[in-house]
């Protein structure tokens, strides 16, 4: 891990103790507030978030309001509702010109959760940061920039990339226009019709891929690999992952998907052209499509064209099976 990351990764750690931390409340309290903030062109949203929620939402031109659920744990009732009142009366939200701030890490934020509502001109570009609280985001341009501790992270409607790093929570994108880069410790990651490059790394999560524009890169280690409706470059790798594709790929295209003990499986049409190389040390291989036989084939080993063999599509594991169907 680089040293940037690390100092990343270091400040969420923080972010996420200091909300996870608080003393053991005898009393509660809550509250709320509103804000409209008045911006003259494109938006920079910062977004800092503990444990509440947050959601924002593209809406008019020119405009953003902040709708902010304050919930207190105190020693007393009386302490909690004193508290509430100052977020109430001082919310923590700054604005420089274009560039609006809304949360942050104080001493005192411990004993208190924000859940944000906000709504943004649609040429708005975001970085949020949450611990153990999700954020869910719609409709703006970007790009999008999270980093989550245990939170989900869901995105739709997105005009530009989106560049996403977290801890156990789970992540689902979709409808986004640009580039996609995920790194996710234990979660789950679902895309559905990103139309530029994906580029994916889970632990021990599963990765679920729907109508890929572009090409895809993804590594998991224990994780289940799902995709569905691919027709550019694959590149699926795992450790003791189960790989599912069912698609078509391209005549230029390469397809490459490696694992060490889990099976694959691929689903492809009875137009599909491309010549197809399989190994697997100690499982079987199954074709149940026709083909034509290049060359040797063993139990164990199978090189083959389908159709006229323009793309190519390599799959190779150690204990798993590989059918082709």
């Amino acid at each position: 891990m680089s040293r940037a990351n690390r100092a990343t990764w270091l400040a969420a750690a923080t972010l996420v103790g200091a909300f996870a931390g608080g003393c053991k409340a005898r009393g509660a309290a809550s509250g709320s507030f509103d804000r409209t903030l008045m911006v003259s062109g494109p938006l920079r949203l910062e977004m800092t978030n503990g444990s509440g929620d947050s959601r924002v939402t593209a809406g008019p031109t020119g405009q953003v309001q902040i709708h902010g659920d304050i919930h207190v744990k105190a020693w007393s009732t009386e302490s909690g509702r004193r508290r509430a009142t100052e977020i109430e009366e001082n919310p923590p939200i700054s604005q420089e010109g274009n560039l609006i701030r809304v949360g942050g890490v104080s001493k005192r934020t411990g004993d208190v959760s924000i859940d944000y509502t906000i709504v943004v001109p649609a040429d708005t570009a975001l970085r949020g940061i949450t611990g153990s609280g999700d954020m869910e985001v719609n409709g703006i341009k970007g790009p999008v920039n999270f980093l989550a501790g245990s939170g989900n992270i869901s995105a739709s409607g997105i005009g530009s990339d989106v560049q996403a790093m977290a801890g156990s929570g789970d992540l689902q994108l979709s409808d986004v226009q640009g580039h996609v880069q995920v790194t996710a410790g234990s979660g789950n990651i679902t895309l559905n019709e990103v139309r530029g490059e994906s580029r994916l790394q889970t632990g021990s999560g599963d990765l679920k891929i729907v109508q890929a524009g572009d090409a895809v890169v993804a590594n998991t280690g224990s994780g289940k690999i799902t995709v569905t409706g691919a027709s550019a470059d694959l590149r699926l790798h795992g450790a003791s992952s189960e790989v599912n594709v069912d698609g078509n790929p391209g005549a230029s295209n390469f397809w490459d998907f490696r694992t060490s003990s889990g099976n694959v499986t691929l689903h492809v049409p009875s137009s599909a052209s491309f010549r197809f190389y399989a190994r697997s040390s100690s499982g079987s291989i199954e074709a149940q499509i026709p083909i034509i036989m290049e060359g040797t084939a063993g139990k164990h080993e199978l090189r083959a064209r389908i159709g006229d063999g323009k793309a190519r599509v390599e799959v190779e594991t150690s204990s798993g099976n590989i059918a082709i169907r």
